[in-house]
């Protein structure tokens, strides 16, 4: 019996958190790309702060190379912030079209490791 039941109220629950995020970010677009685009910031700069600690903390081989990427990060989301709530108009753009950019490339690195392989 509780196997019929099991994860019922969880998939409710998402689904009611989905369908009420949506229809707030339909309803209300400008605020939701600078909502968004704050949680970017403040996602970069964690994680930025992350990645410089624990490459610093766990000096594994090529650390150097993680702590700057950690620096690049933390001054990206400093960068996002410093603009915000303009850049909130922006960035996600501007990340949508890098993301799309780098996931092209890689379906094309694909592409031609397939068809020199065969």
């Amino acid at each position: 019996m509780v196997g019929h039941w099991a994860g019922f109220f969880h998939h409710l629950v998402a689904a009611v958190l989905f369908g009420v995020t949506g229809f707030l970010i339909v309803t209300r677009p400008v605020l939701s790309a600078e909502v968004a685009t704050m949680l970017m910031a403040v996602f970069f700069l964690v994680s930025g702060l992350f990645q410089l600690v624990g490459s610093i903390w766990v000096t594994l081989p090529g650390w150097g190379w993680q702590a700057v990427d950690g620096i690049i990060t933390v001054v990206l989301g400093l960068l996002v912030l410093a603009q915000w709530p303009a850049s909130g108009l922006w960035v996600i753009g501007l990340f949508i079209g890098i993301d799309l950019i780098f996931y092209g490339s890689a379906w094309i690195g694909l592409a031609l490791g397939l068809r020199a392989g065969s």
